[in-house]
């Protein structure tokens, strides 16, 4: 099997690496005209797949087969040295710039940037990418390191084994590239699929990547394609700077394409880019991006890419800067920082002859440092945090969140949490409901109630409302309350509570009947508002009383009280200004409140006694365990002011049923 003449080295791809390294550097400086730079990750992963694949085939061609120790061993000499370095750096410096309950929280990243499991990790977190909660993150970009580590881990052995299941056959090739191609289709419908419901598990996932690094496969399994296009070179160069206008133009202006087909073009456009100056290696766009500098600023680039978001939350977190200095800041730090790593560590090691024998002894070793360094080394550097002045326990109030009830559609009666003689309650909605669960466990004791939970993180209670990130296990969760539960239980009364959809300071986008509605939108106001009347007309309907929980004074993800309780030198410092006016979705849900069979519940003041200034500690306890979501205790704390309120407005009675 021959992939076409794959030891010709090309200096125009390293010079597109240059290229989308700074369009990431870029978009996280929050350069507004680079809005979309992050598009450079997906450049990168159509390069590696291509040259990577290229590696491999010279080595079927050659052996045969491929030399598996000899790839991993070189795989672990070319990006371990610098990407340990970092990672120890980080944590050193992470330390000292970010509060304690920072560090506290980063300890599970920095095990899974280690183990190149990032991209799972922050899925399981439910982390945005593309929301303000990264910035203080300064290992988020370890995401794609750890996919492109999964495909180095992968792609051998199925190329491997694909080359031993084809070889037999009449033009192996093309059964291979088939199969490739179909693989490759598979994971761009998959990542289509999520990300109508979950564009957080579609821009993570490695399965959900895998069609950019095997686009980049099929092109070096397809030589042809780069043998036709020479045939044509004025065409082949008309091509390349097409591709090359396109990159700038879906890096920059283009609208109206979440980051998922945002991606499926640009991995055509990339790859369009690599066939293109492949034909015509000294053309105008071959010869710009194979210039000295690009060229170098290429080779240098993972150590940029590695450098480029430590130094920015750095920057950030101590400076107040505008983006372009942040970016001019980002641009020189990373880069010399990357230059210095070149020529000290890594080439050293990635052309160290010694290393290159002992490749067992070099994959053995790589392996350790990874788990030692996941699993001892970061721990312990970021232990070292000290806490602040304040005598509350932080790191309680930080794990404070009440257990979900093992609730299941095979198993309803976990659904019940309390069982007593009058009425029956359903609390239902997203982890803002969860944190209601102590609250409403011991009003149900008190009140001999019953009550039962339906809440999953991320999953707001209309049946046809969904966040960006709320997923697949969101909509499983919904059919089951909306189609099972609710029916099986016939609770009296349903309390619905969910995050703060429209508070400016947790700027959200939904998913609606109507589509994608951005929040501050005339569109995003009037579609949750008809959803969620829609959901109240069908309880009342139904005859149920519902009780709806209007959201809490939020803070800002930049000014979490729980992370400056961890490090200041006392509560005050701790306060933060949240939003008194009502918003659109509580003005609705108020106009809905009948006092008969629907109530409107206002805790703010609960949670903000002087609002707007919102203390982080009321009548000594710690109030919530980050900007969003009060504690365990203090949810605990507000049963017997919540009660009151259900007892005056007629929702339950003045002395509990049943005494």
């Amino acid at each position: 099997m021959s992939g076409g003449n794959t030891a010709t080295y090309r200096p125009f791809l390293d010079g597109l690496r240059a290229v989308a390294v700074y369009l990431v550097v870029l978009y996280h400086s929050r350069l507004g005209v680079f809005r979309h730079g992050f598009i450079g990750v997906d450049i990168f992963f159509v390069l590696s797949g291509y040259l990577v694949t290229q590696l491999l085939l010279r080595d079927l061609a050659a052996n045969g087969a491929i030399r598996l120790r000899r790839f991993y061993a070189r795989r672990y000499r070319r990006l371990l040295p610098a990407s340990f370095v970092v990672l120890i750096t980080t944590a050193v410096v992470f330390t000292v710039i970010a509060t304690a309950a920072e560090v506290a929280e980063a300890t599970d990243a920095f095990r899974a940037a280690f183990l190149y499991v990032a991209n799972w990790y922050f899925i399981q977190q439910a982390a945005d990418y593309f929301a303000a909660d990264i910035d203080r993150n300064p290992l988020t970009h370890f995401w794609s390191l750890a996919v492109e580590e999964q495909f180095y881990l992968a792609w051998p052995l199925l190329l491997g084994g694909l080359y031993g299941l084809t070889r037999r056959m009449q033009r192996p090739l093309r059964w291979l590239r088939g199969i490739i191609a179909l693989a490759g289709l598979a994971s761009m419908a998959l990542a289509l699929q999520w990300a109508s419901t979950n564009l957080t598990r579609a821009y993570y996932g490695t399965d959900t990547r895998a069609y950019e690094l095997l686009a980049g496969a099929f092109l070096a399994l397809t030589p042809s394609l780069v043998t036709r296009a020479a045939a044509r070179p004025r065409a082949a160069q008309v091509l390349a700077v097409v591709g090359l206008v396109a990159v700038a133009v879906l890096a920059t202006a283009v609208g109206g394409l979440d980051p998922i087909e945002r991606g499926v073009v640009i991995t055509a456009v990339t790859s369009l880019l690599i066939v293109a100056m492949g034909a015509v290696p000294d053309g105008l766009v071959s010869g710009l991006l194979a210039g000295r500098g690009a060229v170098y600023l290429g080779k240098i680039s993972y150590g940029t890419y590695l450098w480029h978001w430590p130094v920015i939350v750095l920057v950030t977190t101590k400076f107040t800067l505008a983006p372009p200095a942040v970016s001019g800041v980002a641009v020189i730090a990373s880069t010399g920082l990357a230059a210095i790593s070149f020529h000290l560590l890594e080439q050293p090691v990635r052309l160290s002859p010694t290393l290159d024998r002992h490749r067992s002894g070099v994959i053995a070793a790589g392996l350790a440092l990874s788990i030692v360094g996941g699993l001892v080394l970061a721990p312990s550097i970021l232990a070292r945090k000290p806490s602040g002045a304040t005598p509350l326990d932080w790191r309680t109030a930080q794990r404070d969140n009440p257990p979900l009830p093992d609730c299941r559609p095979d198993a309803t009666a976990g659904c019940t949490v309390v069982v007593g003689s009058g009425k029956h309650m359903l609390l239902m909605g997203d982890s803002n409901a969860r944190m209601y669960i102590p609250a409403f466990t011991e009003i149900a004791r008190r009140q001999d109630l019953t009550l039962s939970v339906a809440a999953a993180p991320l999953c707001p209670w209309p049946p046809d409302v969904f966040f960006l990130i709320s997923g697949e296990p969101c909509r499983l969760a919904k059919e089951f309350w909306y189609a099972q539960l609710i029916t099986e239980l016939d609770p009296d009364v349903i309390v619905l509570a969910q995050r703060p959809m429209d508070d400016p300071a947790n700027p959200v986008d939904l998913f609606t009947p109507e589509g994608r509605v951005a929040q501050g939108t005339s569109a995003f106001d009037t579609s949750l508002a008809a959803a969620s009347g829609r959901t109240i007309d069908r309880f009342v309907a139904e005859g149920r009383q519902v009780v709806i929980i209007e959201p809490i004074p939020i803070a800002r993800k930049d000014n979490d009280p729980l992370l400056c309780l961890s490090s200041a030198a006392n509560n005050a410092a701790c306060e933060y200004q949240a939003n008194a006016a009502p918003t659109p979705i509580e003005t609705f849900f108020r106009r809905r409140a009948n006092g008969r069979d629907v109530f409107s519940l206002d805790v703010d003041r609960l949670v903000c006694p002087q609002l707007p200034t919102c203390p982080p500690v009321v009548d000594g306890l710690i109030v919530k365990r980050d900007s969003n979501h009060i504690t365990g205790t203090f949810s605990a704390h507000l049963a017997e002011a919540i009660m009151a309120r259900l007892i005056h407005d007629g929702v339950l009675p003045a002395a509990p049923q049943g005494g």
